[in-house]
């Protein structure tokens, strides 16, 4: 646990450009997307085990803190897909390694372009759900 700390600590501490903050933003939401993995299919599992808790599980999935949650796993699994793909392309093309704060800078727009639009809808949508005319439904 320890190692965990001081390897959190160190990450936190360094005073890296913008690749330093991608390679950690890269971590967390890798690490957001297993979690979200790994609850998801323990969740859809539940059925077999008892539909009352499926049931359950499915009314808790319907919250506004879970809404946020999937505005967060929006951006995580955009961010994490044009981020890995700026490092495999950085990794076949080890020229390109020159160009880094171009890529990064490229990346960086892609995913605001791409996540942008998808947190406004998902977020529009959470919000007539839970505020709109058809919310005590």
């Amino acid at each position: 646990m320890s190692a965990l700390i001081s390897t959190v600590r160190a990450s936190l501490s360094y005073r890296g450009r913008e690749g330093h903050w991608l390679w950690l933003l890269h971590r967390v939401s890798g690490l957001g997307v297993l979690l979200f993995l790994i609850l998801h299919v323990a969740g859809m599992s539940s059925a077999f085990i008892s539909i009352e808790i499926h049931d359950r599980l499915l009314e808790m999935y319907k919250t506004p803190l879970f809404s946020i949650g999937e505005l967060a796993l929006a951006f995580g699994l955009i961010f994490h897909a044009v981020n890995g793909t700026r490092i495999a392309i950085l990794e076949l093309k080890p020229e390109l390694w020159q160009k880094q704060q171009l890529a990064t800078r490229l990346a960086i727009i892609i995913v605001v372009l791409l996540a942008a639009p998808t947190i406004i809808i998902m977020a529009l949508g959470s919000i007539n759900a839970f505020f709109g005319p058809a919310a005590g439904h």
